[in-house]
């Protein structure tokens, strides 16, 4: 079995954000502390000491959030519940307003070496529409501290499909992203968020700034290697991966969902209920079920550029349709025409290629 990710979901925010959709809850130092110990009661709930685990991935919510301290506590937790790689890729998300010099060097002692800045956008207008916590100014400066403090493996989260955003502004963000060179650059739409009044949502607007963004990073040297995701070479998230390649992962934390021996599970999204399930010795799933892995192999292969290999669609191909046992011609007629569009369709397939 290849490797396994690990997911925590750290659900505290300082503020909401209206685009967000993922679980979250407003942040107090005390709630914080006592959801940790559940988590790690989780990891002990989910112990496998023979599970070598390669990749740990914390996310929200804002994890920035987290004392550095904490951070490195729950990396021993998970060092004791699994087979924690050595040279794990560590990965934390963080709001630029959250760090500074001291804090960095403090994650990266406790074993944090991938960092993820939400950036957003470097356009000023953009951020006070997403009513971040922080100014363009800040995320060049959190970029600049990390690498200070010694991180070699750093990403941006970028935003497109913004009222505001032009062209001209995507450039003027490319430009810092060329300044400041990180190792990855994540590109997400805003979806089903309010706009302000008069705004009306525009598909082909976004689409053009989409394929502006794709042209513009090749040329920085990113390689598009999934859907929202670009990296330099040797730089793409090792955990994200095992999302898209159906590569097991262990979630823990109210919402988060995992993938384990083919079985599909998600916690509960409530952070009273998670706390009583894992308090009683109990996993917190409020779902878990066996989906059909080419069925699941073929979707979320289909996000990354590489695709899927072509022997991922045998199960979807053509069979042959029974030939009737009437030998009539209206009935031979029904057959030959119920068989041909699928028999076209399998003459086409070229074997040993990728589908994408």
């Amino acid at each position: 079995m290849s490797p396994a990710g690990l997911y925590v979901h750290f659900p505290f925010c300082r503020r909401a954000c209206f685009y967000c959709h993922f679980y979250k809850r407003a942040f107090e130092p005390g709630a914080a502390s006592a959801f940790l110990r559940l988590v790690k009661r989780e990891l002990r709930l989910r112990r496998d000491p023979g599970l070598r685990v390669d990749s740990v991935y914390f996310g929200g919510g804002s994890p920035s959030l987290l004392e550095p301290g904490q951070a490195a506590a729950l990396l021993e937790a998970a060092s004791r519940s699994f087979a924690l790689d050595a040279g794990a890729e560590v990965t934390l998300e963080a709001n630029p307003e959250d760090l500074s010099p001291e804090r960095l060097r403090d994650y990266r002692s406790a074993g944090v070496n991938r960092l993820s800045v939400g950036a957003q956008s470097f356009q000023e207008r953009d951020l006070r529409f997403l009513r971040r916590g922080h100014d363009a100014a800040a995320s060049v400066a959190a970029v600049a501290m990390a690498r200070d403090a010694g991180f070699a493996n750093v990403s941006l989260d970028l935003m497109i499909g913004l009222p505001a955003q032009t062209a001209r502004s995507m450039e003027l963000n490319f430009r810092l992203i060329g300044a400041l060179r990180p190792e990855h650059v994540s590109v997400y739409i805003l979806e089903n968020a309010p706009l302000p009044a008069g705004a009306q949502p525009s598909p082909e607007r976004d689409a053009r700034l989409y394929h502006l963004v794709r042209r513009t990073l090749a040329g920085l040297g990113y390689g598009h290697y999934e859907v929202s995701n670009f990296a330099r070479p040797g730089r793409a998230s090792r955990h994200n991966l095992k999302y898209w390649r159906m590569e097991p992962y262990v979630a823990v934390g109210p919402s988060a969902a995992g993938f384990l021996a083919g079985r599909d599970y998600r916690n509960m999204a409530d952070l009273g209920r998670y706390g009583e399930a894992v308090g009683s010795g109990r996993l917190p799933e409020a779902r878990s079920r066996q989906l059909d892995p080419a069925k699941r192999r073929v979707v979320t292969g289909l996000r990354l550029l590489e695709g899927v290999p072509d022997v991922a669609l045998d199960p979807f191909r053509f069979r042959p349709v029974p030939r009737p046992a009437e030998s009539t011609t209206a009935s031979a007629t029904r057959w030959r025409s119920a068989a041909e569009p699928y028999s076209a369709v399998a003459s086409k397939t070229i074997p040993g290629r990728s589908v994408r």
